[in-house]
């Protein structure tokens, strides 16, 4: 893999404890996840190095809405702990994990599929983007 590449920034996402909101339905909150250090409070400490690239779009019929989705592809450096009921923050926008694949089986890279959501799960984090 070339690390260069790897030029946005991303925060891993894990889903903490269940609530139930006001109108009785139960939702997942979602906390930062730090993937290799120990003792960081700031959440800038949580972002990690990855490659953001959309790869295909759709538009479909819901509740006789027109919604659109996007699928993207997540490259980074290989993290134990990664699971599929994650999401990923980046730039203000939040990503649902569909797949990942440890590329080469080598624990050097991890491909990550995801769309990006419309609701926001995770609380406002500052610090995701590009330039942090």
């Amino acid at each position: 893999m070339n690390f260069s590449k790897l030029r946005h920034r991303i925060i891993f996402l894990r889903p903490t404890d269940i609530t139930t909101n006001s109108m009785n339905e139960t939702v997942p909150g979602y906390e930062p996840f730090k993937p290799y250090a120990k003792n960081q409070s700031e959440v800038q400490d949580y972002s990690v190095a990855g490659l953001v690239v959309p790869m295909s779009g759709r538009e479909y019929e819901e509740s006789q809405k027109i919604r659109a989705e996007t699928t993207y592809k997540i490259s980074t450096r290989y993290f134990p702990g990664i699971t599929a009921d994650m999401r990923i923050l980046h730039d203000g926008r939040e990503f649902e994990i569909i797949s990942i694949l440890d590329l080469d089986g080598r624990r050097e890279e991890l491909q990550i599929v995801a769309i990006e959501t419309d609701r926001k799960t995770a609380p406002n984090y500052e610090g995701d983007s590009d330039g942090n």
